[in-house]
């Protein structure tokens, strides 16, 4: 595992040490508890809520997301449903948070002290490591699908090509939040 990925996974399971436990499971048939602290700001229907450790926090409207470079990358990842293979299209997340927009500092290589919480409509979230979405370190190539399949997607989607697994693939994404892990 990347040196870096371990950093960033060793800070979030110190951060969450102390914090109060976990709320035990939805009963079936109803909305899962959200993660603390990830209660998604509102956006529009499709819009996408840009927060955190940002120069300048936005709410992009779907037309602005629709405005940025397109992208379209084949993804096949492991799922409770078996092996899913999808053509995902829309917006390079560095496209969305450019290195420039983030609060960093003069201290070498500062972007790498940055991730990405992605937060999904039911408060689902996953992180992405600033340096594997930045063209200068891992350019992993995250994706905020627009569409999937060729079939326009209500809300968008994190896509994370190149997981084994899709636990980082975030559908009905609300919120991009930047946070300083180091």
């Amino acid at each position: 595992m990347p040196r870096m990925l371990l950093t960033v996974l060793g800070l979030v399971l110190v951060a969450g040490c102390g914090a109060p436990a976990a709320a035990p499971p939805a009963p079936a048939g109803t909305t899962p508890p959200s993660i603390p602290g990830t209660t998604p700001p509102s956006a529009p229907p499709g819009g996408i809520a840009l927060t955190g450790e940002l120069k300048t926090p936005a709410t992009l409207t779907p037309q602005q997301l629709a405005a940025l470079p397109q992208q379209s990358v084949q993804v096949s990842f492991a799922s409770s449903k078996g092996t899913e293979q999808h053509a995902e299209a829309g917006v390079p997340l560095a496209a969305i948070i450019p290195a420039g927009a983030l609060r960093t500092t003069s201290r070498k290589n500062d972007l790498l002290a940055f991730a990405v919480l992605a937060v999904g409509s039911d408060g689902y979230a996953a992180a992405v490591a600033y340096g594997e979405v930045s063209a200068d370190f891992g350019n992993r190539g995250a994706l905020v699908a627009l569409t999937e399949d060729g079939k326009p997607l209500a809300r968008p989607r994190l896509v994370v090509p190149g997981d084994v697994k899709g636990g980082r693939y975030v559908s009905d994404l609300l919120e991009l939040r930047v946070v300083r892990v180091g």
